[in-house]
């Protein structure tokens, strides 16, 4: 049954101060409709609507009352010694002999075609994907960590026993970033004394090729066949119900070499050989890429989509540059509005002329974490230029959570988990 109110609609500008200065007195009494709406999408303060919530308390109030869904990026693997794409490509044309600047010459149209030219360049595909792994994977800083990996039980059941899992934790750990992260996914079960996954967070997707994350939240509960984290990196794997999915949008590249070198691992102790069928499936090069951008339906298009448009997503170490997650968050945004805007003139008997203006300001739930002392063209993000991007970004449903540098965003994820609980 349709639902409609006498309560006389807001304008523009009377939403605009209240998300500002907060509400007046009496407008407690003569708006209880417009302030209701405001404090659900966590403008303002539950307790008190006078009171208007900064963008990072926002950010917690819809991580208390809806939960998240983070989107990880490079910068959540840097710590760690990955190496972002630019720097990956750049590894890779180094190590088929294609000095870096003449291989961004070559073909300068984007990221993905770099990585169509070292394919190309490098021969079989199984070549190209060990390419990857290689330089992935290379950073001397990764050794002491490799070293580790190669030491963990081959079967999965031998696996719980090993004595160098709080090793393996602390190495991880020293990437406070990838910690913090980890941290929020697993919450300790008071009544089972075990760790479980965070009920507050719905999935994570990621555009990273590693698995580092994955590992830390093995290493953090010893190796438990009940690890509250699952790999999800193509369309045929399930998701687990009592673990949080970690889906991979590129692919993945094992650092245990797992699905590279090693497909029988903890089922045979011979290892069978890697033929094309059963190499990973990856979206780097060009060819991939619009392969699976152009299936609708496609793992890689489907479900973060699917995402966007019912969950609010926090963004995390990524530049948020790529064209197709912008694509993902404008349709999704743009479908959002309109559906709002039809249901706040429903319920105004069609005499709400501003109900675009609220609809849009209430489908702005996604978040994303970025450093002030961020460059664009070599200066610092400040003053006027903090509008325009906040302008932008909030045209794709993002506001932006201001930290003060790298430190600042861990703390941030930590303020999550910590005072999320309560």
């Amino acid at each position: 049954m349709r639902i409609r109110i006498k309560e006389q609609p807001a304008t523009e500008k009377d939403i605009r101060r209240i998300i500002e200065f907060g509400a007046r007195p009496e407008e407690i009494v003569t708006r209880q409709r417009l302030l209701k709406h405001l404090t659900s999408s966590c403008y303002l303060d539950g307790d008190d609507p006078k009171r208007v919530l900064t963008v990072r308390e926002r950010l917690l109030e819809q991580y208390k009352n809806d939960g998240l869904v983070l989107f990880l990026g490079a910068g959540v693997s840097l710590g760690s010694g990955i190496p972002n794409w630019n720097t990956l490509i750049e590894n890779i044309f180094r190590k088929i002999g294609i000095a870096p600047n003449i291989g961004r010459r070559a073909d300068r149209s984007s990221i993905y075609a770099q990585f169509e030219l070292a394919a190309l360049r490098s021969g079989e595909r199984e070549d190209f994907c060990k390419n990857l792994y290689d330089c992935l994977y290379s950073h001397a800083g990764f050794k002491h960590i490799k070293e580790l990996l190669k030491k963990v039980p081959a079967k999965y059941s031998d696996q719980p026993g090993w004595k160098g899992w709080g090793d393996l934790k602390n190495k991880l750990a020293k990437n406070e970033t990838l910690r913090d992260v980890g941290d929020l996914l697993i919450v300790d079960d008071a009544k089972k004394h075990a760790p479980k996954r965070n009920p507050r967070i719905h999935a994570v997707l990621t555009v990273n090729a590693d698995n580092l994350l994955e590992l830390y939240c093995l290493a953090k509960t010893s190796g438990s066949e009940q690890c509250p984290v699952t790999m999800v990196d193509r369309a045929s794997v399930g998701d687990d119900p009592d673990a949080i999915s970690v889906y991979h949008l590129h692919g993945t590249l094992d650092a245990r070499d797992e699905n590279f070198m090693n497909p029988c691992r903890g089922i045979a102790d011979d290892m069978q050989a890697i033929t094309d069928e059963l190499l990973p499936r990856l979206v780097f090069r060009e060819s991939e890429y619009y392969e699976t951008i152009a299936d609708p339906v496609s793992f890689v298009n489907h479900t973060p989509q699917s995402y966007f448009q019912r969950h609010n997503i926090l963004f995390i170490g990524t530049s948020l540059e790529d064209l197709n997650i912008r694509r993902w968050l404008s349709s999704s945004f743009k479908e959002r509005v309109k559906e709002r805007t039809k249901y706040l003139q429903e319920l105004h008997c069609k005499k709400y002329p501003d109900a675009g203006f609220e609809a849009k300001l209430e489908s702005v739930r996604h978040f994303w974490l970025r450093p002030r002392n961020e460059k664009i063209d070599g200066k610092k993000i400040s003053g006027e230029m903090v509008k325009l991007v906040e302008l932008v970004m909030c045209e794709l449903g993002i506001q932006i959570v201001w930290c003060d540098d790298l430190a600042d965003i861990q703390r941030c994820i930590r303020e999550l988990k910590e005072r999320g609980q309560n």
